[in-house]
Formats: C-alpha cells, sequence, structure tokens
C-alpha cells in the first residue's frame, strides 16, 4: 500500500508577495517587509515593469507562480497594484488588501477614477503627450500626508515614470470574484478618497479601517504588518 505523500514544511508555510502602486516599486514594502520577517512570516515585495497593464499583470502572475511553489499565498495589493493583481491574481488568497477598487465585472476602472481621486492628488500627476505619467513634487502631500518625513522624501526621490494605463474596459473575471479578499482603509487618505474605499471594502470578505494615510506601509506599518500577519495565518494547511 503506497502511503500517501507529505508536503514538504515550507510548503505548508504561507508566502506573502506585496504589490506596488503606481510610481513606486519594491522598495516602498520595506518597512512592513522587516516586520513580517521579524513575526517569522515569508515575504517579497515584487517591482511591477509599470510599461502597460498588461505587462504588469503578468509580472503578477509569474510572481504568483513562483511564490505558490514554496507555500499557499498571501497576495497584497496597493493602490493601482490592485488592477494587475485583480486581473493576474487568481492563485492568491487575498488579492488586494488595500487598493484603488476592486471593479465589479462591466465597470470600466477608468470612469470610475474620477469618483476615487481627490482633484487636488490628480494636480500633481503631469501626462506626456507619449502618455507616461510622471508625478510633480505636489503629489507628495497627498501621498504621505501622515508619513514620517525621511520616508516621504526617499520615495519622492524614487518615484518612478509610467506607462501603464487604467483601463477603460472591465476587467475580465476580477479575482477578488472566486479569492477571498480583504481590505484596508484608509481613513486619513489625501489620494482617494476614503468613502470610496469603504464602498470597495464592503466587497471583501474582511475589512479594517486604519488611521493612515494613502501610503500605510510608510504611516502605519506596524499595524499593517500585524494584520498582514493575521491573514496569513489563515492560509496554514491543518496539520
Amino acid at each position: 500500500m503506497t502511503e500517501p505523500s507529505v508536503p514538504e514544511p515550507s510548503a505548508r508555510v504561507p508566502f506573502v508577495l506585496l504589490v506596488h502602486g503606481a510610481h513606486h516599486g519594491a522598495w516602498c514594502w520595506e518597512e512592513v517587509t522587516d516586520r513580517l520577517s521579524a513575526a517569522a512570516v515569508r515575504s517579497r515585495a515584487i517591482d511591477l515593469p509599470l510599461s502597460a497593464l498588461a505587462d504588469d499583470t503578468q509580472t503578477v502572475r509569474s510572481a504568483v507562480e513562483e511564490a505558490a511553489r514554496q507555500g499557499p499565498v498571501l497576495l497584497v495589493a496597493h493602490s493601482y497594484g490592485g488592477l494587475p493583481v485583480s486581473a493576474g491574481g487568481h492563485r492568491g488568497r487575498a488579492p488586494g488588501v488595500r487598493r484603488r477598487a476592486m471593479p465589479l465585472p462591466g465597470e470600466s476602472p477608468a470612469r470610475l477614477t474620477p469618483q476615487w481621486n481627490d482633484p487636488a492628488f490628480r494636480q500633481g500627476v503631469q501626462v506626456a503627450a507619449d502618455g507616461t505619467a510622471t508625478l510633480l513634487p505636489g503629489a507628495r502631500d497627498a501621498l504621505y500626508s501622515a508619513t514620517p518625513r525621511q520616508y516621504a522624501e526617499r520615495a519622492a526621490a524614487l518615484w518612478r515614470p509610467m506607462r501603464s494605463r487604467v483601463p477603460q474596459t472591465p476587467l475580465d473575471e476580477p479575482a477578488w470574484l472566486t479569492v477571498p479578499s480583504a481590505y484596508v482603509v484608509c481613513a486619513a487618505d489625501r489620494a482617494v478618497h476614503p468613502e470610496a474605499q469603504r464602498a470597495c471594502a464592503a466587497r471583501a470578505a474582511e475589512r479594517i479601517e486604519l488611521d493612515c494615510d494613502h501610503s500605510p506601509f510608510y504611516s502605519a506599518p506596524g499595524p499593517l504588518a500585524r494584520f498582514l500577519a493575521a491573514q496569513a495565518t489563515l492560509l496554514t494547511p491543518p496539520s
């Protein structure tokens, strides 16, 4: 009689995969990954190419496939990162912990954007004739209003131009419809209206609110890391 195979111990340990938002990079998650590591939670932040939504989506798909070989995946997205995660994160557990939106089938993300974004933040974004978007200095206050100064300065120095656009076309079968999701509302956000976030959060299986700005990885890294660690424990298979 053949004994059933037993998964390797590492394959039973959850893995947190972090996806940044517009104009940022994996570097923005360092305060969170350090805290997850201290809590013995495995994690990795990835860099999106920011060249096109399709490219960003493929990057998410590849990262999830790789991470899934190491254990159950908790997929975390911030702001714009929620779009490639919705499109390519079907193997993760939570497609977005705080996102620009959780679009419904048939909804155009681009048409919803004016309802989500604060007008003051939109004035801090400059789009060139070739479609490349860059952040102006004025965007800093909207993104990091409650962030310690040293982190805000470092982030502003690392901002990236991007060609990826919020799509007019609705996403096909967004991942959150079939994968359990959680949502963190940033209650002091000056870039995306908190009420718009709460409307999206109502669609999630679990939600919390943090008294933080648009960038909780800087303004609330401790509470955010604790929430992610708690979510990760839900993925641990029974013994």
